[in-house]
């Protein structure tokens, strides 16, 4: 509870301190000039962690984030963002800090985050040159970390340009990744992926909703000399994401499937398949869905997902971050409910989610966890509360994680 206590604390003087405006976090913010924008955020969370047979790990880590964004002229613009994170406590593993206790991959340190030159060449055609964030479709194989307190970037070129099809207008997103800056941070020698990595992607619409093709060969080594990783792999697949709203009611649709082979020098010969259906049901302020994703194996290794927003899949509590070999198959109900305000608290939201885990290959369980997310904001303050709870049958131990994160824009 005192630590709890401190996150609060931590969070309310950073955002107590500075009198600027609220601001978003896209850059938003304080104009001194026609072409110049800056702007800041703050973040503080406590996060625990405690498993069977295992020291528990605390983590109170704060992180403060700055960007800078000038428009050099109407169609080129300069993008900046530097972000530290800094850990005001030891007891947990950050993966610098190697201590016994559960790892919590919020490291100490300062970052380049972005640096990026975006040039808009025609209406809805632009080329992104440099460190940038990348958030594909639904982020499942492509995206950002936003839970984490060091943010994943990559060093990469990107063309984005439209295409008109019978049903509207679609949008083409390729490029070239030659570098990956992961959470773990530039100190860490697993902290970045190397590699000659491709990627497009192609969504439009369609009468049963947006339709998404992709095709990622993604060159991945990571790791030093003496211990290589290599977990590249080749990805194929499609999407269909649909919603309907009648007087009162509303309906979500989303189903994928993906092929995933061996690719470069990943000295495994596999093909694993990805599988996904979900339907969500919106009943006045109320959502209940009902999901169903598989991440399948071939000859002893599971469809892996290392450039994902991990956090956002398979649970809260990060049990399977990695794949197993055997695949795995997360069914799970939520149940979301936005409220009314409650005095100063506006943008009140709960879910609850029970996921059953098993494995791909036989169908036996692996386990199962329960999730409980709570947020709101009270001006430019946002509190958020992350609990799981993950019970183990054949896969790992069981599990329990907290975190309380206190955040503003500056």
């Amino acid at each position: 509870m005192r630590k709890l206590g401190a996150a609060l604390g931590v969070g309310l003087g950073l955002c107590g301190a500075v009198s600027a405006p609220a601001q978003d976090s896209a850059g938003n913010g304080k104009t001194f000039a026609d072409r110049w924008t800056l702007s800041a955020d703050a973040r503080a969370r406590y996060q625990s962690v405690d498993r069977d047979r295992a020291s528990d790990g605390k983590a109170l880590t704060v992180r403060l984030a700055g960007r800078a964004e000038v428009a050099v002229s109407p169609r080129l613009r300069v993008l900046a963002e530097g972000e530290t994170v800094l850990a005001l406590n030891d007891d947990f593993d950050d993966g610098l800090r190697r201590n016994g206790r559960p790892f919590v991959p919020d490291p100490d340190g300062i970052e380049l985050n972005r640096l990026q030159i975006e040039a808009e060449l025609a209406p809805k055609t632009r080329v992104t040159v440099g460190r940038q964030s990348l958030a594909l479709d639904d982020w499942r194989f492509i995206g950002v970390l936003p839970f984490r307190q060091n943010q994943q970037s990559f060093d990469a070129a990107r063309l984005e340009f439209p295409v008109r099809t019978p049903f509207g207008t679609g949008l083409v997103d390729a490029g070239y990744i030659g570098r990956v800056n992961r959470p773990l941070s530039n100190r860490n020698p697993f902290g970045q992926f190397e590699g000659d990595s491709l990627f497009v992607n192609y969504n439009t619409p369609s009468p049963l909703g947006r339709v998404t093709l992709y095709h990622y060969r993604l060159d991945l080594v990571t790791g030093p000399d003496t211990a290589r990783s290599d977990v590249s792999n080749r990805v194929t697949g499609a999407r269909l994401f649909g919603r309907r709203h009648w007087d009162g009611f509303g309906l979500i649709w989303d189903a994928a499937y993906a092929r995933q082979t061996d690719h470069a020098g990943n000295a495994r010969d596999f093909a694993a398949d990805y599988v996904l259906a979900e339907l969500t049901a919106e009943p006045g302020r109320w959502d209940v869905a009902v999901r169903f994703e598989a991440l399948g194996a071939g000859d002893g290794v599971g469809f892996q997902t290392p450039l994902a927003s991990l956090h956002r899949f398979q649970g809260l509590a990060d049990q399977f971050l990695q794949t197993p070999a055997d695949g795995v198959r997360d069914s799970s109900v939520t149940l979301r409910r936005d409220f009314a305000d409650i005095g100063p608290v506006t943008g009140i939201r709960a879910l609850a989610r029970h996921h059953w885990f098993d494995a791909a290959t036989d169908g036996r369980s692996y386990g199962r966890e329960l999730d409980i997310v709570v947020g709101g904001r009270v001006g430019s303050l946002r509190l958020d509360l992350e609990y799981a709870d993950y019970r183990a049958d054949s896969f790992r131990v069981d599990a329990r994680s907290l975190a309380l994160s206190l955040s503003c824009s500056l």
